[in-house]
């Protein structure tokens, strides 16, 4: 049995940052994948459609990790091992039945967009105020909650802003997005430009939260722009593995993890599928869901019976569908030339059309007209498509993961799957919608590939369902209630073992938040 300091299961960001900082600081680190290639969502294919073109199969874009602690304080390393990110200063942008809009990184450039649009005072009011308790939203997103430390947070807030401006926050914390837009903006174009991002973090522009989410994203994305590595994902993957590798330690693929060793309460390592044991001196980090950890891997322990039973409800949100095309020449935008220089573009009819499919696709509905991500990396990154080509990265996160009616009346739901049959109708039915904005989108198409929700989930068993977020974003499963209502925080009832990745806080995004602070705790003087 080799014996290692940590032994984290799955390859995601969160192990791959967790496990760069542990090695960095003198660990002996051993990695766990049971795919046949590292990375967990960020999966950089070269193969997905034509020689020449370099697809994100699931996630892409990478603002929450290059505004986060784990870049600033590995950022060093990564850069030394050959990462390079580029960036935009036209981050994103939407097309909707009322116009098109664009926000900018130079703050005066947006500015003039939304004193176009009739919102310029609301924006800047908007932005001004929430500036000046950003460090505290973005401090909120990124505290360890359950550590005694996270208290400085509450303390700085009501000593800046007194006891009922704090409840006054609190309840501002709770807003739904749909609310506040209508309150503060007076466009339509406005409301639709802002109101998708909440989507970004698995909530509906009606859910609680949602507001607080749209501005933080908003905010992020204003500030710091939409990044994304040159050459793709796998980029930041090789060089976080090449920090663990340089300082000891290991990474192996194929290793599926099928029981977390426990001794006397206490974590000791894993035993893989084949039988392979591999030993962990000080901790066991678990990338994993809740049930995954608690039914599966600790399948023969005596927990606490509040422990298995909040794993047992943590539930699912939405799927999620991507959609890969490459293309002969870059898009052709007809209402608005700017949006061929634009990173993301979000396509809807309206906050309406929004909230609609959002809500149908929560009750089992295929949306009418659901609201389109158009990701087009190529207005950075060059190297991803051959000279004189693009390719548009596509994601849909209105699917029901069971299907169980039509909103058009066009697909027929038959046993609720996402079969062949209905994902190929539903992505036809994006498509032809989309052209309605991309005038040479089916002329320049020069290969296709769609992923479903079944897809999505063989490719990462975390994704359940082609949830994208490993879990439903809603409050009562978010900041201290994630990843159990019942436990606290990363911590788990053996001791030992860290519980990590997108199921638990902070939530998803691609930001290593959860991978961070475990490894900091771990280094830290204190567990507690």
């Amino acid at each position: 049995m080799e014996r290692n300091d940590a032994v984290i299961v799955g390859s995601g960001i969160n192990s791959l940052v967790a496990g760069a900082l542990l090695s960095r600081a003198g660990w002996k680190v051993l990695i766990c994948e049971r795919n046949s290639t590292p990375g967990g969502a960020i999966a950089t294919s070269t193969t997905a459609t034509l020689p020449g073109f370099t697809h994100e199969l699931l996630s892409s874009w990478h603002p929450l990790f290059v505004g986060g602690p784990a870049y600033a304080e590995l950022k060093g390393d990564l850069e030394a091992r050959g990462l390079v990110y580029a960036n935009t200063t036209m981050p994103t942008g939407v097309v909707c039945n009322d116009g098109s809009a664009v926000l900018s990184t130079d703050m005066a450039a947006t500015s003039a967009e939304f004193e176009r649009l009739g919102d310029g005072a609301a924006w800047n009011e908007m932005l001004g105020e929430f500036t000046k308790k950003i460090d505290l939203a973005f401090g909120l997103l990124g505290a360890d909650l359950w550590r005694a430390n996270s208290l400085k947070l509450f303390r700085t807030a009501r000593k800046r802003f007194g006891t009922r401006g704090l409840v006054a926050t609190g309840a501002e914390l709770l807003e739904p997005a749909a609310p506040w837009l209508d309150r503060t903006f007076s466009s339509p174009v406005s409301k639709s430009l802002l109101a998708p991002w909440a989507l970004h973090n698995g909530l509906g522009p009606d859910d609680a939260s949602s507001g607080f989410i749209t501005k933080v994203i908003s905010a992020a994305v204003a500030f710091g722009g939409m990044p994304v590595p040159i050459g793709g994902g796998i980029k930041l993957v090789d060089a976080l593995m090449a920090i663990i590798t340089d300082n000891g330690g290991h990474i192996i693929t194929g290793a599926d993890v099928k029981k977390i060793n426990v001794v006397n309460g206490k974590a000791t390592g894993v035993k893989l599928a084949d039988g392979r044991e591999f030993s962990a001196k000080k901790a066991v980090l678990a990338s994993t869901t809740p049930q995954a950890l608690y039914e599966t891997l600790l399948g023969d322990e005596r927990l606490p019976s509040t422990i298995l039973k909040t794993a047992e409800s943590f539930r699912y949100g939405r799927a999620a569908i991507q959609i890969h095309l490459a293309l002969s020449e870059p898009p052709i935008w007809k209402n608005d030339a700017r949006l061929a220089e634009v990173a993301v573009v979000h396509v809807l009819d309206g906050l309406n059309s929004l909230s609609e499919s959002v809500n149908a696709s929560n009750r089992g509905y295929l949306p009418k007209r659901p609201t389109i991500v158009v990701g087009q990396p190529t207005t950075m990154d060059k190297s991803r498509a051959p000279e004189g080509q693009s390719i548009l990265w596509i994601q849909l996160q209105e699917n029901p993961r069971k299907i169980l009616g039509d909103l058009a009346g066009e697909i027929d739901p038959g046993d609720g799957s996402w079969n062949q049959v209905r994902l190929d109708a539903y992505a036809d039915r994006v498509l032809a919608q989309l052209g309605e904005q991309i005038s040479n989108l089916e002329s320049a198409t020069l290969a296709k590939v769609v992923l479903g929700p079944q897809q999505i989930e063989a490719m990462n068993a975390n994704l359940v369902g082609g949830d994208p977020y490993s879990g439903d974003c809603r409050i009562d499963q978010y900041a201290v209630w994630r990843p159990l209502s019942g436990a606290t925080g990363h911590r788990t009832p053996v001791k030992g073992l860290w519980h990590i990745g997108a199921s638990t806080h902070p939530g998803p995004g691609l930001g290593g938040g959860s991978g961070y602070l475990v490894a900091k705790r771990l280094l830290s003087k204190k567990l507690r």
